[in-house]
This record gives C-alpha cells, sequence and structure tokens, in this order.
C-alpha cells in the first residue's frame, strides 16, 4: 500500500512543474489501477488549504479538485493516530504534522510514504519514505 503526502496532490494538480506533474499522475494512475493508495483526512485538508491561499484556487475549483481525488480511500483521524504521531515525533524529531501523516500510513497498513518533505529513504518503523521527485542514478540496461 502506498500513501500519498500533500505536496504529490500538489504537484498531480498544478501546472507549476510539468515533470512533477507528470510523476505525481503516474504514481497516483498506479495506485488507482492497483486498489492500494491512500490519503488521510489531514493530507486532503492541507491540500485544499495550500489551493486555496497558495495557489489562489477558488472554492468551487477546490471542490471539484478534491472530488477527483477521491478514488483514493482516505483515513480518518482517530486517538490512536493522534499518539502515534506524538510518539513518532518525538522518536525520529520529525515536525508535528509530519509526524501524523507518518501515523496515519502506518495505521493505514501503507508500507510507502510518497512525500517530498521528508527524507528520501527514511524509515519509520514499516513505513518507508519515497521522495518520487528526487533524480535516481539510472539502473539496467540503457535506453536505446
Amino acid at each position: 500500500m502506498v500513501f500519498f503526502d500533500t505536496n504529490v496532490l500538489f504537484y498531480a494538480a498544478s501546472d507549476q512543474d510539468a515533470r512533477k506533474r507528470s510523476i505525481a499522475n503516474l504514481l497516483l494512475e498506479e495506485a488507482v489501477r492497483n486498489g492500494d493508495g491512500m490519503v488521510s483526512l489531514q493530507v486532503l485538508r492541507e491540500f485544499a488549504n495550500v489551493l486555496l491561499k497558495k495557489a489562489g484556487v477558488a472554492e468551487t475549483e477546490v471542490r471539484r479538485i478534491l472530488d477527483g481525488f477521491s478514488v483514493l480511500p482516505c483515513i480518518g483521524e482517530t486517538r490512536e493516530t493522534l499518539n502515534r504521531g506524538l510518539e513518532i515525533k518525538k522518536r525520529h524529531g520529525l515536525q508535528f504534522y509530519d509526524a501524523l501523516i507518518v501515523a496515519a500510513a502506518e495505521a493505514a497498513g501503507c508500507d510507502t510514504l510518497y512525500s517530498e518533505d521528508l527524507a528520501d529513504g527514511a524509515e519509520y518503523g514499516a513505513v518507508h519514505v519515497v521522495n518520487p521527485f528526487k533524480a535516481r542514478p539510472h539502473r539496467g540496461r540503457a535506453a536505446t
């Protein structure tokens, strides 16, 4: 299972960076096709806030964009997730809201968290962070 952080949703919906938009959309399409993608209510709230305040998107358009992401199951918040987020914050020194995202990914049973904000390759229990926008060395046969 894969979990999407706010920035991946933002790039998927934004014209700000064509390369990142393409990557984000490919990951989302694959997750929908495989039925293994998740978000949290926190991620959707942050995403809506970024669209409204930083990108200046109208409320009606934000609703339309959010509806487009309704194909991804959304995990709600619980006291257990909050408490686990506090544990993760203390143990790993993460910012509070980042720790809550890790806790939500863990609670959803996700092993991969796609995020540009968290350290690529970081491990938080069973959750492995992948920055999908980071250039990776090419492995395997050269393209012809």
